[in-house]
């Protein structure tokens, strides 16, 4: 996914905002009105980068990086001991031989901060694993939706475990990336924002989805549905999402908190929004009018048990456990 634009706007957006969203009406239609709703090319309407030849300019891996940085930056991280589990981390970073991204390639994530990117995506990786054993599902394959160039995908490269790996993503360029410094056990697809993966039926084992479906403002049930198939009976997903506890959470951060600052710049009286509880259903910001990456979604815990819970069997939703605002979907195919 690209990286997020500082324009945000409703669904419903204000009275003194001209809706650039919808059409011309009917027997207004000019060519020339026409295209301003419409990206350059068809393939920019449904993906990113689809054609991106810029060289990439890589950090070093991390098991070639002085391991202070990573000792000094672990407490900022989610890395606990109990995700580490008795292993030191030394041994984490001397078993990562992969270049990491440059800052513009992954996504925007801790910028100038290379340990701490390496440190939350292992956070990540250790996480899905612990949820794995706790719930007995045996993993012989495993699937990224949204993988950006390889945040959390890298570990599982990089510490075994899991045989078969899939990654998808609606930026080019990451996929791009992957191809070329991932190992080819990672199979890496250039997916578009209409529900579709190449993937065959019952066939996953796990699922992630990391800061997804917190922009997915169309075609959300047919996602849903998508996973459904390729996931196995008994298969499980762990999907982020912003809910109640993150509207809590924003409500109590200061007008510059970045997701704010977003939003307010769009939506005025956000902050006034933000006095009320969640609205017990789905509710969608515009960061941007045109492209497939343009949404700001949250989700209600009720939405998520009355919708999403028509997908999945639901085991739990652990409030504010990925990163400091959004919130952990934990689900299984009966």
């Amino acid at each position: 996914m690209d990286q997020p634009s500082d324009q945000l706007s409703t669904n419903q957006p204000p009275t003194n905002m001209p809706h650039t969203d919808s059409p011309p009406k009917t027997g207004q239609f000019k060519e020339s009105n026409f295209l301003q709703f419409r990206m350059p090319t068809w393939e920019e309407d449904i993906s990113l980068n689809h054609n991106s030849v810029a060289p990439f300019e890589n950090h070093p891996a991390p098991s070639e990086m002085p391991f202070q940085a990573f000792a000094h930056y672990r407490n900022i991280s989610q890395l606990t001991d109990e995700l580490l589990d008795g292993v030191p981390l030394e041994t984490f970073v001397a078993r990562d031989h992969y270049p990491i991204p440059a800052d513009n390639d992954r996504e925007g994530y801790n910028a100038n901060h290379n340990a701490v990117y390496f440190l939350n995506g292992l956070a990540d990786h250790l996480k899905l694993m612990k949820f794995v054993h706790q719930h007995g599902c045996t993993v012989e394959n495993y699937f990224d939706f949204g993988c950006a160039s390889g945040r959390v995908l890298r570990h599982f490269c990089t510490q075994g475990g899991v045989a078969n790996l899939w990654g998808s993503d609606i930026n080019g360029r990451h996929i791009k990336w992957l191809n070329d410094f991932l190992p080819a056990q990672l199979k890496p697809i250039h997916n578009h924002c209409l529900p579709h993966l190449p993937i065959a039926d019952n066939s996953i084992d796990l699922i992630s989805a990391f800061s997804v479906f917190t922009h997915i403002d169309t075609f959300e049930t047919a996602w849903l549905a998508e996973l459904y198939r390729i996931l196995r009976p008994g298969g499980m997903v762990y999907l982020t999402v912003q809910n109640d506890a993150s509207w809590q959470r924003l409500r109590e951060s200061p007008d510059d908190h970045p997701l704010n600052a977003m939003v307010l710049k769009r939506q005025p009286d956000f902050r006034r929004i933000l006095e009320n509880d969640l609205p017990d259903h789905r509710v969608d910001f515009r960061r941007t009018n045109l492209g497939p990456y343009r949404a700001l979604v949250f989700h209600s815990n009720r939405y998520l048990q009355r919708t999403w819970g028509r997908y999945f069997d639901i085991i739990d939703i652990l409030p504010l456990y990925h990163g400091i605002h959004q919130s952990v979907f934990l689900g299984t195919k009966r």
